[in-house]
């Protein structure tokens, strides 16, 4: 059970990773996305911008803060972690550049309300993949199966 957990947990990895990357060039075409070399500082970065989107006022100027938003996201994808984390954390990212493409779809439709609503899953999916990310004492023990 496992491994075949494991193994399909590479298979929607490695499909993101393909997707991602064709979406990383084409949608933020207007920024060229390197690799975070501070990754704590990135996902400083990351929260301040998150904070900022939250607190907009207009369709424009959450957009602004979600793309940049996107770009930070993208830089650290572009990271290669310890092989132990290396795919639940690509995981973690992969799902959050997807929620952050369907608010960029409502505030491109000026639904504000509704990619705030969507915005808030980018911080449910940060807290889910930073336990994963973080496992307990009792995990490190016994394991998490």
């Amino acid at each position: 059970m496992s491994l075949l957990k494991s193994l399909s947990l590479i298979l929607v990895i490695m499909y993101g990773s393909l997707l991602l990357g064709e979406q990383v060039f084409a949608q933020d075409s207007e920024a060229k996305v390197t690799a975070s070399t501070d990754v704590e500082a990135t996902m400083k970065s990351m929260a301040l911008a998150y904070k900022q989107a939250m607190v907009a006022t207009n369709p424009s100027n959450m957009l602004s803060k979600v793309s940049k938003l996107k770009q930070l996201v993208a830089s650290v994808q572009l990271v290669q972690f310890e092989t132990d984390r290396q795919v639940i954390l690509q995981q973690g990212l992969t799902e959050v550049q997807a929620q952050l493409e369907l608010v960029k779809a409502r505030l491109n439709e000026d639904d504000m309300t509704t990619a705030k609503q969507q915005l808030k899953k980018v911080d449910a999916l940060k807290k889910q993949y930073h336990k994963k990310r973080s496992p307990s004492i009792w995990e490190l023990i016994f394991g998490s199966d």
